[in-house]
């Protein structure tokens, strides 16, 4: 979904994304002389009451400029006061620290032009305020819920929350399979505001894993509760790393009632003595039969993340995405979940899941036409198009499908590709063709992948640079943790940062598509892994992959430049040669493009 409105010259668009909003503005271009960036004020009922705040900025003026407009150190951080110096802002709501919950609801979004003159910010002009209503929750529409985890361990807000040094999501001492998460992590510092002081507290990791795992450890969880309380739903789970201590004491309570048959990966570091998966089988087999679990990894791995939910033996329910179901995957890595509520969807992943138990079948499930053919999924009220393929595959079959990708990517309609992956080093047609777009001048790409390497110019970062159209990527490990102020030490990252592996197609333009799921996108993988590849053709879910997207490539692009911890970071109040906005009003600049095209119908 997305709204938009306009008055005066302001324009705003807001566009809803799975528990977030991407806010979009702009000013007709008389109107950017002295632009000083924008106030964005929102309002939400709580309880019966309207409730008002506005968004907070890190960054504020420097010193001198505050004392002399008089901003009061309180507010600082306020957008009244310290406006936002871009023209799109991704808007996660607060989650309260007391009770862990977020701020949902029918929002309204008020956003204003805000200018300098003579050194001093003018008063906010309500003539030139534009607002826009969008409801912000989970994505939960119709049949289908999308849900993404957090991603952000190394980051501000996570440092704040919780810990500048300590980023363990599992107890460091006498780690099990299955660990209370209601006991202490760690202690942090956080404001009192009944004693008005700060004061050490301790947290725990259920807070920590709430926070972190975000709407996808939300759906996964909700998902098995629901097979566990009714006693007609039983699962199927095809699983890879398996350590996460919720999910496994769920999974091993409907094992014990014969309500659970598994999948579970055992290729070389699954199968070793001490490995989690190891010790799940364990447990596994002290409460329910052998011929429940299979250990298996087709060519390679089995790296499918799904849970299928079956009432009275009749699929009904699938869940799957990118998100293992680990500590890892839904508390470190960047990841997604989605959940279809379709019989027909829920029966071709219940299929697959027979077809691949046991060790013949999975030695022939490569030459099956379960995996030759495309699964085609039909529109209908409640559900979107989709074309759905599941590995290992032929090479002729890999071949057809990657050069599908391709030419979707290549094609010349196309306006925008925005991806996450986690590791675009690898061969095949489908990485190369994103290289490719991120070089040409006629697509806005804006992407993210984990780690790219420094010495091979093929796999270089490709940062924003001042009047060039050419694309972005970054990476999200290998880069800063030691920050300028005000941000400050974050922690460091163990494991991927970003697990996802998922590219937007025309998030602006015609036939918008997401690619998503679990494969690698690669091509010697697609041969040998048992994985599933989505092609949703839905504007909405392509919507709330298009923000993931882009919050992701924000939230690290900075941190993949050369920045001295020394420096202190202020917002621009024209005291330099050039003005922060000029490059979004620059004819044959990225940021003019972005601008441009966030804010078009």
């Amino acid at each position: 979904m997305e709204n938009f409105n306009s008055k005066n010259g302001t324009k705003v668009r807001v566009y809803q994304g799975d528990a977030i909003s991407l806010l979009a503005f702009d000013v007709d271009k008389k109107r950017a002389k002295n632009l000083a960036g924008f106030t964005i004020e929102y309002g939400f009922k709580q309880n019966g009451t309207l409730i008002r705040k506005y968004i907070y900025n890190r960054l504020t003026f420097d010193k001198d400029f505050m004392l002399q407009n008089k901003i009061p150190v309180s507010d600082k951080n306020s957008t009244l006061y310290s406006p936002i110096q871009k023209f799109n802002w991704v808007h996660v709501p607060n989650t309260d620290v007391s009770t862990r919950k977020a701020d949902f609801g029918d929002y309204i979004y008020s956003v204003t032009p805000r200018y300098i003159e003579d050194g001093k910010l003018l008063p906010l002009d309500a003539a030139l305020t534009v607002e826009v209503k969008i409801p912000v929750k989970p994505y939960i529409e119709k049949n289908c819920a999308v849900g993404f985890t957090r991603g952000f361990v190394s980051s501000v807000a996570y440092a704040k929350r919780f810990s500048r040094t300590n980023n363990s999501v599992r107890p460091k001492v006498d780690d099990q399979l299955i660990f209370d998460i209601k006991q202490i992590a760690d202690h942090t510092k956080r404001w009192n505001s009944t004693l008005n002081k700060s004061e050490v507290v301790p947290y725990t990791f259920e807070e920590q894993h709430e926070w972190l795992g975000w709407q996808a450890r939300a759906r996964i969880l909700e998902f098995i509760d629901e097979a566990i309380n009714d006693k007609n739903l039983e699962l199927k789970v095809l699983a890879f790393d398996l350590n996460e201590p919720e999910v496994c004491k769920k999974l091993l309570k409907l094992a014990k009632e014969k309500r659970l048959k598994i999948i579970l990966d055992n290729s070389e570091s699954h199968t070793k003595p001490k490995s989690w998966e190891t010790a799940f089988e364990k447990e596994f087999l002290k409460v329910a039969a052998f011929n429940q679990i299979f250990r298996g990894r087709y060519g390679a791995l089995a790296h499918c993340k799904v849970m299928v939910q079956l009432k009275n033996k009749v699929p009904q329910k699938v869940l799957t995405g990118s998100t293992n179901f680990s500590t890892n995957g839904i508390y470190v890595n960047s990841n997604h979940i989605l959940i279809f509520n379709d019989k027909k969807t829920a029966k071709i992943y219940s299929d697959i899941f027979d077809a691949s138990f046991g060790e013949e079948n999975m030695k022939s499930f490569k030459t099956s036409l379960f995996a030759e053919k495309d699964h085609q999924v039909a529109k209908t009220s409640k559900t979107p198009q989709m074309t759905i393929t599941f590995a290992p595959h032929k090479k002729e079959t890999a071949e057809k499908i990657f050069r599908r990708i391709s030419e979707k990517i290549e094609h010349q309609d196309t306006s925008d590709v925005l991806f996450a992956i986690m590791n675009d080093r690898s061969a095949g047609s489908i990485l190369s063709s994103i290289r490719k777009q991120i070089d040409n001048e006629n697509v806005f790409s804006y992407g993210i992948t984990d780690t790219i390497g420094k010495n091979d110019e093929d796999f270089e970062i490709h940062l924003y640079k001042p009047n060039s159209k050419k694309g972005i990527r970054v990476a999200a490990r290998g880069i800063k943790n030691n920050l300028p102020e005000p941000f400050g030490t974050v922690p460091g990252i163990d494991g991927y940062a970003i697990h996802h592996k998922f590219i937007v197609i025309n998030f602006k333009g015609r036939n918008p598509v997401v690619y998503c799921g679990s494969s690698n996108l690669a091509f010697g993988p697609e041969q040998k892994n048992g994985d599933n590849l989505l092609e949703i053709f839905d504007k909405d879910i392509v919507t709330a992959f298009a923000i993931e997207a882009l919050r992701l490539v924000d939230h690290f692009h900075w941190r993949n430049t050369e920045i001295e911890k020394s420096e202190h970071l202020y917002l621009d109040s024209f005291n330099k040669s050039k003005s922060w906005f000029e490059s979004w009003f620059k004819e044959g600049d990225l940021k003019c493009r972005q601008r441009k095209l966030y804010i078009k119908e």
